[in-house]
């Protein structure tokens, strides 16, 4: 099939995952975190196992670019390639503990840099945790390089203060999206993408969200124009349910009080939350300039820890500030 390759390293398989490898993919995920934080926090801990909704979600969108390893016939390695227009990033990244530091890590990273550029990104970008030097060696070896960090931040939702709306003048009006606003969500959010950095176009995490039911996605429009997008996870991990998580932000860096619009969309999100009984809401972004990171601080979230943005190819550097994005799974 074109298109379709088996790469064989070794006593090592890559190939595309398939429905059936799901709670083998699951069983490697939850083994290489448990063992990443039992190292890093000095004692045993399970990590949560990935929801089946997100794993089909990353297959429905690049079914070539999720792969799994195998050897001798066990699955014991996974990786996911997300391709965001001429933006193309890695994660999760997981080989089980047993089998790390034999050349899995790095016939998986090899063959989904393969596909990526075979969709034609001009970027190939990665996040990983700061503090893991083992991580960083490996990604640094590969011809990776530190761009700038992608703050993890969480904030303590307050019934008692959520109707206090910015102070900023509205600078447009927030709607949730319809079946009906289908198109004109995915012609918006390629559009800002594509004013964020030339050909960015993350429109796939809306149809994820849309076709696995994980959330729910605000828009602001003004005079007929959409000029923001936020999409809220609400689904996640089951017996984790008390927070909710922004996977993507947008905000045109073009439109008039670009800080207002970027605040609307966030109390959007964080009024959503907590009208589902959620108690705190997770948002992740590059640190790029200051004006981001005082506004979040402003609205009372908090640094929970920090990724390092690593790239490979073409340069990357965004216009505008007031986005929140990751590139981690």
């Amino acid at each position: 099939m074109k298109g379709l390759r088996l790469l064989r390293r070794k006593d090592i398989t890559i190939r595309p995952m398939s429905p059936d490898d799901m709670e083998d993919i699951r069983f490697v995920g939850q083994e290489a975190w448990s063992d990443l934080a039992s190292h890093d926090i000095g004692r045993k801990v399970k990590y949560p196992i990935r929801s089946r909704q997100i794993i089909e979600g990353y297959m429905s969108t690049e079914p070539k670019g999720c792969l799994v390893a195998e050897r001798k016939g066990e699955i014991i390695g996974a990786a996911y390639s997300h391709v965001w227009g001429s933006i193309g990033w890695l994660g999760p990244f997981e080989v089980l503990p047993e089998h790390q530091n034999t050349g899995v890590g790095s016939a998986l990273l090899e063959e989904a840099e393969h596909f990526l550029r075979d969709r034609g990104v001009k970027v190939l970008g990665l996040e990983t945790m700061s503090h893991i030097p083992k991580n960083l060696h490996f990604y640094l070896s590969h011809e990776y390089h530190p761009t700038s960090l992608t703050l993890i931040t969480d904030k303590t939702l307050d019934s008692s203060v959520s109707k206090t709306r910015s102070e900023l003048p509205e600078e447009g009006e927030i709607k949730e999206a319809r079946v009906i606003d289908h198109n004109r969500i995915l012609h918006a959010v390629k559009r800002i993408g594509n004013s964020i950095y030339p050909g960015l176009d993350p429109s796939c995490e809306f149809e994820i969200l849309c076709r696995k039911e994980l959330g729910v996605t605000f828009f602001l429009e003004k005079n007929g124009e959409i000029l923001g997008v936020a999409l809220l996870h609400t689904y996640q991990r089951q017996n984790d349910d008390d927070y909710s998580s922004i996977k993507l932000l947008l905000v045109d860096p073009l439109m008039d009080r670009v800080d207002s619009g970027f605040v609307t969309l966030l109390r959007s999100c964080e009024d959503r939350s907590l009208s589902l009984g959620r108690s705190r809401i997770y948002a992740r972004f590059p640190v790029k300039e200051d004006d981001t990171y005082r506004t979040m601080v402003s609205m009372s979230y908090r640094i929970k820890g920090a990724n390092i943005r690593f790239i490979k190819g073409a340069q990357y550097s965004e216009n505008g500030v007031y986005n929140l994005s990751s590139w981690a799974g």
